[in-house]
């Protein structure tokens, strides 16, 4: 049996470090669309972010969301519930993906994390770090990555100790082994053409 259940978790963490690579791919391929229609620094920080949200551990803010089952007769009548602000006025998730979404993007430098936060985002050593370069031939470079916790059961057995970072889970602080995730994007800078009008491109139109 204890075997069984090292096999388990090994393969548990495995399928959760590809979709975590997979989910930094996508956060570096968002970030560089944004940047290409010229998105700032501090917007690209906040798109790298949201995008890589799957990979960000339990969430920080907004607080409330409970542990006990929301009412329902029926799988359905529960996600209902569960997403209801009426219904369970202490859960945010009724309108995440509009209200808090909206707000996250347009909130300022100091306030943007009040709004939504995870717990790998907590740490600097956990969070997403983006670098984005312009060069002279209109090509732009963005590289994402983050150093992901491996919090499964026993991933300590599995992962090489060397690179760790530290983790909230389950109510504790521990250090968990970690993997280094990095994803790079090169397309076309666009941003000129977004940010800047001359009179023979509105002669075009």
């Amino acid at each position: 049996m204890a075997v069984l259940c090292l096999i388990l978790f090994g393969i548990l963490q495995v399928s959760y470090l590809v979709a975590a690579r997979n989910v930094i791919n996508y956060s570096a391929v968002a970030t560089a669309r944004a940047a290409a229609v010229g998105m700032n620094d501090f917007m690209l920080h906040k798109v790298s972010h949201y995008a890589a949200i799957p990979a960000a551990g339990p969430i920080y803010t907004p607080q409330g969301f409970g542990r006990e089952r929301p009412a329902g007769e029926s799988t359905g009548a529960v996600w209902d519930n569960a997403i209801s602000r009426k219904r369970n006025p202490r859960s945010q998730l009724g309108d995440y993906e509009v209200g808090v979404k909206e707000a996250y993007h347009l909130a300022g430098v100091t306030r943007f994390f009040n709004i939504l936060d995870y717990e790998n985002w907590q740490r600097d050593e956990s969070t997403v770090h983006g670098d984005y370069i312009r060069d002279e031939d209109d090509l732009l470079t963005v590289r994402v990555r983050q150093r992901v916790p491996l919090a499964m059961p026993f991933s300590k057995l599995f992962f090489a100790r060397n690179r760790t970072v530290k983790a909230h889970r389950n109510g504790e602080m521990d250090i968990y082994p970690a993997a280094q995730l990095e994803a790079t994007v090169v397309i076309e800078d666009h941003s000129a053409f977004y940010l800047h009008t001359d009179e023979r491109l509105l002669m075009e139109f």
